[in-house]
């Protein structure tokens, strides 16, 4: 094996345990790992059998096939170590208690990899620490019957304590230092500022959690000293650490249910005491695990907006991601393109004042309209109308599943009661939806059943069949093959409204809307290969400071992603008609993040004069002097936003605001050929360009 190899095994195995350690606490940072380690050390029983339990556990996962990249492995790791701590916390390290040790450390990782395996599978719920919980049962009901073994525990190393400390303030510390088998205040202190510098919400959820676990014992027991003495009490921190800021992204509602699980936990606790004190072992975890497990149930079942779908590995980052994504990107709502060519004017909207009511308010019709007016001369004949005759085109990619073409087009002023829809194609697009677009003119569909057909693609003309006084175009999703069926919520890609605006997710009566036209040249110049390379000079106020290169790389789930050689990713793809940078995960420092804030999206369209705005996260444009633990509160403080135009094709110029203000200014210049040319931004009277080589 050569020595880079070498290096490289030597770093992924000290991450893997030193993330063990941090994850006791559902963290994923080596330096906390490092810290919680280090803090063991103080109880060298405790140390040594919790690191050989760990290793032991990597080591057997390693000879019966477990892969390092298996999601289970972080799992079992934690599970393991907390065996091992609370082994070394009962007994001395002798012959025997390192026998123990290996057993149960090696029934845990059995434990741990069955029942992840069975909860996810049944109810997509993590294991949390339910193996350190059934193994601890397993190693204190055990144990009674082993007795060559020594019994260490209780020898109570008091020097860690602080006896001038409050009872309040003590009691928060050694809960802490519990969770590593450790209930003293220099530990707990340790413990405590590890958590805060790595994140201020885990810190504040952990200290609510607690001191809310408290009061409300301490109502039920109708004693304050006799909660701040519940040994189980660490599970209130456990609690909140999970649901505030690891399974829930933090904000008002959030802290809210985790005030609620602390709660219930509270009964739990005193419940399974009850039952465990008869064989003479503490409820562990249970209460926490017991706990959480039917929170995230619940919330997932019913689609709760604030789970964390993130997956990442600190609150705030969680936080910072939800907020881009809420605001930048509409996954939920199905979209569509304009069902025609040129501008049109919206005749009646969502819930509009005549026929859009009830199960069909989910729709829109579509006139032409010039000086105000819908037709020319005096409005008597179909033919007047602008829009009669008009071409009507495909809004998806999809087949044709109904088509009715024997209506005859009304005279004005006159209605079919009997065939409200008049003429009519319904098409079936993925994922599931259908959409409808009605009173067409007879004779001109050009398309069948089971036809399939492309954005953009001629079906057929606006015409005055069915419940129509005038010729317009009806058009609506719905989740039925049928006609007639109720509608459902939508929106449209890819069109300006009112001349100019892209952002306007629901269009109200008489706005103007034109579809963008599609530019296979800009979407060409906007799409990267593997592994390609492009190279930029800084600039600072006009003096080259350095070069970047950027590469393009890709994630294994398919994403795509620039790279600065510095583990900085700027991830982008195509999203309804549009090239967008997804999210920026980084550092502060690399230019990587100027392309966002210059180019944060851009429509695949050769129209010029067109305007859209987009939401810029934190830490895009600047370190928030706003702690994100108080944004957690109202996610709509320190709002930053971009305004973007388009002056001509290849030229998008932008202002960023913040606070009211303009915080900074923004080019972006895309290259003939392809990629970006020149990217300059002028902020705090500096002005930093990057032009590419």
């Amino acid at each position: 094996m050569s020595s880079g190899r070498v290096k490289e095994y030597y770093k992924d195995t000290t991450e893997e345990l030193f993330f063990a350690y941090s994850n006791l606490f559902f963290i994923q940072n080596r330096t906390v790992g490092v810290l919680l380690f280090l803090s063991t050390l103080f109880n060298r029983n405790i140390a040594v059998l919790g690191l050989l339990s760990l290793i032991i556990a990597l080591l057997f996962a390693r000879f019966i096939g477990v892969k390092r990249n298996d999601p289970v492995n972080k799992l079992f790791t934690y599970n393991a170590l907390l065996t091992g701590f609370a082994v070394g916390f009962i007994f001395k390290i002798t012959t025997l208690s390192i026998l123990l040790t290996l057993g149960m450390s090696i029934l845990t990782v059995l434990i741990t990899y069955t029942l992840s395996s069975a909860l996810y599978l049944y109810f997509r719920l993590p294991v949390l620490n339910i193996p350190f919980t059934i193994s601890a049962m397993i190693i204190y009901l055990a144990s009674a019957k082993y007795s060559n073994l020594i019994v260490d525990s209780f020898y109570k190393q008091e020097y860690f304590n602080i006896e001038a400390l409050p009872a309040f303030i003590q009691g928060l510390f050694r809960a802490v230092g519990i969770l590593i088998f450790m209930p003293y205040d220099i530990i707990g202190i340790i413990l405590l500022i590890a958590i805060l510098l790595y994140s201020r919400i885990t810190f504040f959820t952990a200290v609510l959690s607690y001191y809310a676990g408290i009061y409300f014992l301490a109502v039920l027991k109708g004693s304050v000293p006799l909660a701040f003495q519940e040994v189980s009490s660490f599970n209130f921190i456990l609690v909140g650490v999970s649901l505030g800021g690891m399974f829930l992204i933090p904000s008002k509602r959030t802290y809210l249910l985790t005030l609620s699980a602390v709660l219930a936990s509270v009964f739990i606790i005193d419940a399974t005491s009850v039952f465990w004190v008869s064989f003479g072992i503490p409820v562990f975890t249970l209460p926490f695990n017991l706990t959480v497990l039917l929170y995230i149930y619940v919330l997932g079942s019913v689609k709760y907006v604030m789970m964390n779908q993130t997956h990442l590995e600190q609150p705030e980052k969680s936080l910072i991601d939800h907020l881009n994504y809420k605001n930048r990107f509409d996954w939920s709502t199905p979209s569509i393109n304009l069902p025609f060519m040129g501008k049109w004017t919206v005749y009646q909207p969502f819930d509009g004042e005549w026929t859009h009511k009830g199960v069909w308010k989910y729709a829109y019709d579509f006139t032409i309209e010039d000086k105000g007016k819908t037709f020319k001369n005096e409005g008597q004949q179909k033919e007047d109308y602008f829009c009669y005759g008009k071409p009507v085109v495909s809004p998806v990619d999809g087949t044709v599943v109904d088509v009715y073409d024997e209506a005859d087009d009304n005279d004005i002023g006159t209605v079919d009661k009997v065939n409200n829809w008049g003429n009519y194609i319904i098409i079936y697009f993925n994922p599931g939806y259908y959409v409808e677009l009605s009173h067409l003119k007879k004779g001109s569909i050009k398309v069948k059943k089971n036809d399939q057909v492309s954005k953009g693609q001629l079906l057929s003309e606006c015409g005055n069949s069915g419940y129509s006084p005038e010729p317009h175009l009806h058009v609506q999703l719905q989740y039925s093959h049928l006609i007639g069926s109720a509608g459902i919520e939508f929106a449209f890609n890819s069109f300006k409204a009112n001349d100019l605006d892209l952002d306007i997710k629901y269009l109200k009566k008489n706005d103007s809307v034109t579809a963008l036209s599609s530019s296979k040249t800009l979407t060409r110049k906007l799409q990267f290969i593997l592994d390609e390379e492009f190279i930029y000079k800084v600039f600072n106020d006009d003096i080259q400071t350095g070069e970047i290169a950027v590469t393009v790389k890709m994630e294994t789930d398919g994403t795509y992603y620039f790279c600065d050689g510095k583990e900085n990713k700027l991830y982008f793809g195509n999203d309804r008609d549009r090239f967008v940078y997804f999210k920026y995960d980084g550092i502060y420092n690399s230019e990587l993040r100027y392309f966002f804030l210059a180019l944060p999206s851009v429509p695949l369209s050769d129209d010029e004069l067109i305007e859209w705005n987009e939401f810029i996260p934190d830490n895009v444009f600047r370190i928030s002097k706003l702690p994100l633990i108080i944004k957690s509160f109202n996610h709509k403080l320190n709002k930053i936003c971009g305004f973007y135009i388009r002056n001509d094709k290849n030229t998008v110029a932008g202002k960023i605001i913040q606070n009211g203000r303009v915080a900074a200014q923004t080019k972006a210049v895309i290259c003939d050929n392809k990629g970006i040319k020149e990217i300059s931004l002028i902020f705090n009277k500096k002005t930093i360009r990057l032009e590419k080589i």
